[in-house]
């Protein structure tokens, strides 16, 4: 990825060490001034891509050999990173097992979706007792958004990495603010359950906003490392 601050490629690697030790590799967009640097130290430094492809490496720590190449034909460049010979982790290629905070965020947003399905149930239920088009159109709407919701929330939340849980808060803190409405609408007690459990999947919702950040930072490459899993 490119990196804002100084400009050209800046990826991040973790060393399969105690500590899993961070890496950052650095260079321009044609690989040129490439640098390696562990924990802060620049370890390794090449000025052209002729000498990043044939190999650099240097020496960290007591005495491990850090070492980086790029490899692969032009159409499909891609930096190793090594550490004693062992590949070093891609920090955007890692796959951590889900937290229990990511289980229980997305239990959150299914409660969430669970509340406004059962508020179109009654939306139905009004429908049949007094044949009102605009309740039958109101209950089959929620109902079919809350059913997607209840098969995309769910696994974004604990499979989806950090992306999905992110994708679950901003969906969230929508469907947060559709069902306040909902709830106010309904506030003058003539439809007590619709007002209820819209209130109720908005509470839910809106919880599951603010509990994600939790969620998003247990998942991040340093807590799963740390915790082992990865």
């Amino acid at each position: 990825m490119a990196s804002e601050e100084r400009g050209g490629i800046e990826l991040g690697f973790r060393l399969p060490l105690p500590g899993y030790p961070r890496v950052v590799f650095h260079s321009d967009f044609s690989h040129r001034n490439a640098e390696l640097h562990v924990e802060g130290e620049r370890v390794a430094h090449a000025y052209t891509k002729e000498a990043l492809a044939a190999g650099v490496e240097g020496r960290w720590g007591e005495g491990h050999v850090v070492a980086m190449r790029l490899v692969g034909d032009r159409d499909a460049e891609r930096l190793v990173v090594t550490v004693d010979g062992t590949p070093a982790l891609r920090e955007d290629r890692i796959w951590a097992k889900p937290s229990r905070t990511a289980w229980i965020h997305a239990f959150i947003a299914l409660a969430g979706s669970a509340a406004g399905f059962l508020a179109s149930v009654f939306y139905l239920l009004k429908a049949h007792a007094l044949g009102d088009e605009w309740a039958l159109k109101m209950g089959n709407h929620t109902a079919g958004w809350h059913i997607l919701l209840t098969l995309t929330l769910f696994p974004a939340s604990v499979w989806g990495q950090r992306v999905g849980i992110r994708g679950v808060q901003v969906v969230s803190f929508v469907f947060f603010c559709i069902h306040v409405g909902i709830a106010l609408a309904n506030s003058d007690l003539v439809d007590p359950p619709i007002a209820f459990f819209n209130g109720l999947s908005g509470l839910l919702f809106l919880a599951s906003t603010l509990y994600g950040n939790r969620a998003y930072r247990d998942m991040s490459p340093d807590a799963a490392l740390r915790a082992g899993r990865v």
